[in-house]
């Protein structure tokens, strides 16, 4: 029987709490183990150009996402619509998708753009990259991220803990899930060592915000689709930019 919707009649009693507090927290325990040992890496053989680094992280998200639908797929019997795989509320969603899209135009244009333009070169941290490894992140945020993300933390993570975490806190003039600020964190921590917007402190910023925002954003459509595009796009355009200028500069 799939699980019900987040809206739910009765308070859980703390052990089933507990019990899915552990559970979220078993199954992000065992991707990051998972993905530390590196084990498909070691069996698939990835092209050289592709960087070591990202040849990790396309690794990473894959269990992400293997894991996340496996999981899915049992607790729902096969309705995956339950936890979000769906394109529900299809107008509320391209209404907000809209404005986020204008939101992080402005944020890339200035904490992107206007830094390189003004420098003339890359960040640091990406100033030896090739427009070959700058086309793989393109297409890692587009795809296998956004996507492995959305599945994982806010389709599995966020649906089970609201079954039964019903309590929410005052943020005039929203009433905030606790289940929601649970799957930010975990969101945030997973996303910090991926260089997008500069440091590490930057990206934690920026992925709270992503997170708070997919989970808000899932809890009021019920669908995965806003919060995919919206996380596709804020990731991806950066690296668009980039490759821009790579491709300016003939490198």
């Amino acid at each position: 029987m799939p699980l019900p919707d987040s809206t739910v009649r009765e308070r859980a009693p703390i052990l089933a709490k507990t019990i899915s507090l552990a559970s979220v927290f078993i199954c992000y325990w065992f991707i990051e183990w998972a993905s530390s040992a590196h084990l498909l890496t070691r069996i698939v053989p990835y092209p050289a150009s592709l960087s070591t680094s990202l040849a990790w992280l396309f690794e990473h998200h894959l269990w992400q996402f293997g894991v996340g639908m496996l999981v899915i797929t049992v607790l729902s019997r096969g309705h995956l619509w339950s936890f979000g795989v769906n394109s529900s509320d299809i107008r509320l969603s391209m209404s907000i998708l809209l404005k986020f899209y204008m939101a992080a135009s402005v944020i890339v244009a200035v904490v992107i753009i206007t830094p390189m333009v003004l420098s003339g070169m890359m960040p640091e941290y990406l100033a030896h990259t090739s427009r070959a490894d700058m086309l793989a992140w393109i297409l890692f945020q587009w795809m296998a991220a956004a996507v492995a993300d959305n599945i994982l933390y806010f389709g599995l993570f966020q649906t089970v803990l609201l079954k039964y975490w019903q309590e929410k806190i005052p943020f005039k003039p929203l009433e905030v899930p606790v289940a929601i600020l649970m799957t930010t964190v975990l969101f945030a921590a997973g996303r910090t060592n991926v260089p997008v917007y500069g440091n590490h402190l930057i990206e934690y910023l920026f992925a709270l915000a992503i997170g708070a925002y997919s989970g808000l954003v899932y809890f009021r459509t019920r669908s995965l689709l806003t919060p995919m595009l919206s996380q596709a796009f804020f990731y991806g355009l950066p690296f668009v930019v980039r490759f821009v200028y790579l491709a300016a500069a003939g490198r």
